[in-house]
């Protein structure tokens, strides 16, 4: 099992086991999204946000811990100049599983884009990057076929949604820093 199967995994028993009503792939997401937008949330904010998503009044500490974590980690790999940034999904067998996982993750990327409250123009590449994301989102992941062409056509859609994030985020982050000093 690989570092990010078992991330998603601990992730996926803490919310069941707390009751909440997201998985790993639209948590990731969500935090992506709030990132994206140019926010970087102190923990009892990132806390708030999380028991809003879940749709919980209080987070259990092992839960609320992982969030944290995995928003750290995640903003750490944004902003890691050898773009190494993954999406958190389900690895599972299933390519209607891998794609809704997908889905779910534009969801709470865009969810968390908004929660983000981005002010200022995007560049019209990030706002087509947004619109398409808001597209993936509503994949209907039944009647997927387990066929070589539909594992590329899935592997392509998630590096695009990769890659769009990552722009997304340099370009609203890059915005709030000025330019860089060599």
């Amino acid at each position: 099992m690989t570092r990010a199967a078992i991330e998603f995994e601990t992730l996926a028993n803490a919310v069941l086991a707390a009751g909440g009503e997201a998985d790993p792939s639209e948590l990731h997401g969500f935090v992506c999204g709030v990132l994206a937008a140019g926010t970087t949330p102190d923990k009892s904010r990132w806390q708030k946000e999380l028991g809003a998503l879940l749709e919980l009044d209080a987070v259990p500490a092992d839960l609320n811990r992982d969030f944290l974590q995995l928003a750290q980690e995640s903003e750490l790999r944004l902003q890691d100049s050898d773009f190494d940034f993954q999406l958190l999904l389900s690895e599972d067998e299933d390519i209607g599983a891998r794609t809704l996982a997908l889905g779910h993750w534009c969801q709470g990327f865009l969810h968390g884009f908004g929660v983000g409250a981005h002010r200022g123009e995007l560049q019209p590449t990030s706002k087509e990057a947004l619109r398409d994301i808001g597209a993936i989102a509503q994949v209907d992941a039944e009647g997927a076929e387990q066929t070589e062409e539909a594992e590329n056509q899935l592997l392509e859609l998630q590096e695009y949604v990769r890659v769009a994030v990552l722009n997304i985020f340099t370009e609203v982050r890059g915005k709030k820093t000025g330019p860089t000093v060599h």
